[in-house]
C-alpha cells in the first residue's frame, strides 16, 4: 500500500504565510488552495479592466502560473491578495496596450446583457427603453475612447471594483493625489461625451427615434 507524506493542517482555515509556506515545501496541493481562495477575486479585477471573459480567464490563469513561478520572491511586505491583485493589474495593462481601443462597454453578442447595468427605468416602451441604452452605450463607448490606459485603469478599479483611491495607489504605486486627478480627468471626459449625448437626443424628435 503507498504511502504520502501528509503536512498537518491547522483545525480553522490555514493562512495565506502557511500555505505559501508549504507550496515552497513541495506541498503542491497548499497553491491550490490558494487559487481556490483568491480567482473570482483576481477574475473580477482582470474582467473589470479588460471587459472580456475570455481575456479575463486567461489573465487569471496566467496571474496565478506568474504567481507561482515567483513566489520565492514574495516577501510579505504586503498581503497576498494586493501582491496577486497588482499582477492582474500588471498583466490587464499589457492587454490594453495591446488592444489600444478595446471598449469597456463593447458586447458582440446583443442577447447577453450580463454586463450591462446600462437601462432607463421608466414607462418607455420596451422597444424605445432598448434603443435609448444602445445609444448611451455607444456614447459612453465614444468616451472611454478618449482616456488613457492608466485613466481606464484607475477608473474601473474605482467604479467597478469600488476600490477606494488609496487601495487603487497602493496597488499601482502611485501617491493617492495622482491617482485622484487621473480618477477627475476620466470623470470629466466620461460625463463631457454623456452630456453631449444627452443634448443631441434632447433635440431629437420623438419620432425619429
Amino acid at each position: 500500500m503507498a504511502t504520502f507524506r501528509v503536512n498537518p493542517i491547522s483545525e480553522s482555515a490555514p493562512s495565506d504565510q502557511e500555505l505559501i509556506a508549504r507550496t515552497l515545501g513541495g506541498d503542491g496541493s497548499a497553491f491550490g488552495i490558494l487559487v481556490e481562495r483568491f480567482q473570482r477575486k483576481i477574475y473580477r479585477v482582470a474582467y473589470a479592466i479588460v471587459r472580456d471573459d475570455i481575456e479575463a480567464d486567461t489573465i487569471t490563469q496566467d496571474t496565478f502560473i506568474q504567481a507561482y513561478t515567483h513566489l520565492a520572491r514574495f516577501q510579505g511586505r504586503s498581503e497576498l491578495e494586493t501582491w496577486l491583485t497588482r499582477i492582474t493589474i500588471n498583466r490587464s495593462r499589457d492587454w490594453l496596450r495591446r488592444r489600444k481601443f478595446v471598449s469597456i462597454f463593447t458586447n458582440h453578442d446583443e442577447s447577453d446583457d450580463r454586463q450591462y447595468v446600462i437601462e432607463p427605468i421608466d414607462d418607455s416602451p420596451d422597444a424605445e427603453r432598448q434603443l435609448i441604452a444602445h445609444q448611451l452605450r455607444a456614447a459612453i463607448t465614444r468616451a472611454e475612447r478618449t482616456l488613457s490606459s492608466q485613466q481606464k485603469i484607475i477608473f474601473r478599479l474605482r467604479h467597478y471594483e469600488n476600490h477606494s483611491l488609496e487601495e487603487i495607489a497602493e496597488l499601482l504605486g502611485l501617491r493617492s493625489g495622482t491617482v485622484r486627478a487621473h480618477l477627475f480627468r476620466a470623470i470629466h471626459k466620461v460625463r463631457k461625451e454623456l452630456a453631449e449625448w444627452v443634448t443631441v437626443r434632447e433635440g431629437t424628435p420623438d419620432e425619429a427615434l
